[in-house]
């Protein structure tokens, strides 16, 4: 196996750094024979004429520059294994941060959580995962997305309540009762793409990623806006966002009557998350 590595290395040194080549030929190995790497050192067995078939046909699908987890059906996201496929964002580590926070922050036992432009469902899964008996809801307006995230509740077997939701037109409408609201909703502007790495921009969905120009925050707005109506009294809001526009979110929290407003760098220190509370009337 240590000649397959060195096989699928050379193979993607056209399409990948060396850095990257020796990661995905690692993981590769590590898929496909369902071993650790570990183990694949120290026993040295060779792959099958079937995995190397398999290995060829990942090989071929990544040099086409499809990303590595729409090949192989699924990416690892808080700990879940979470399936993905094109039609849904590839879940990304900044949203594990998010995740983490929302878990960190929660004292109450059953809070009631709805995630807006749930995707994949990998939000709402990961916290239905660390805050066991939270009644959580995750809506989307792409019937794709519902699908792969019913998938995943299933496969993972968590209990989400999913269902489409079109945010920017308030339908159907939603009753209220929510302790928390979160979401990771499109928030690219179009003059980003050309700063955006191809693999990005030919697979994955336009839907899920970018806002015209001229209006950064819509979803924040309209989803601020139904924060008021639906969350409980002290009940928070929280966003994964872009961090050009994080002042003027701040502002628009601020006029909406919200207060505890905070902006949280990622790991990288970019302004990445905001959390916020309905004040107590």
């Amino acid at each position: 196996m240590k000649d397959s590595i060195k096989y699928i290395s050379e193979k993607l040194s056209d399409t990948y750094d060396q850095r990257e080549c020796k990661a995905i030929a690692r993981y590769l190995v590590e898929e496909v024979s369902g071993m650790s790497y570990t183990d694949i050192l120290v026993k040295d067995t060779n792959f099958s004429e079937e995995q190397r078939d398999k290995i060829d046909i990942i090989i071929n699908r990544l040099i086409d520059g499809e990303p590595m987890q729409y090949v192989l059906g699924y990416s690892y996201f808080c700990n879940l294994k979470i399936g993905v496929k094109s039609g849904v964002l590839i879940p990304r580590p900044e949203t594990e941060e998010l995740c983490r926070l929302i878990i960190d922050r929660e004292k109450t036992d059953n809070p009631k959580i709805l995630d807006i432009c749930t995707g994949s469902g990998c939000i709402a899964l990961a916290l239905k995962n660390g805050i066991p008996n939270a009644l959580v809801y995750g809506v989307d307006i792409s019937e794709t997305a519902l699908r792969i995230a019913k998938e995943n509740s299933y496969n993972c077997n968590l209990e989400v309540n999913f269902f489409k939701y079109d945010v920017l037109n308030n339908t159907p409408s939603l009753c209220g009762g929510y302790d928390i609201i979160v979401s990771n909703p499109p928030y690219i502007c179009n003059f980003e793409k050309d700063k955006m790495e191809d693999i990005v921009l030919k697979n994955e969905p336009h839907l899920a990623l970018f806002v015209e120009d001229e209006t950064p925050l819509v979803f924040y707005d309209k989803i601020a806006k139904l924060g008021v109506k639906i969350l409980n009294n002290g009940g928070r809001l929280f966003f994964e966002i872009n961090p050009l526009f994080y002042k003027e979110l701040q502002e628009l929290l601020k006029n909406l009557n919200y207060s505890d407003i905070e902006v949280i760098e990622d790991i990288n220190g970019r302004q990445r998350f905001v959390a916020c509370t309905k004040k107590r009337i």
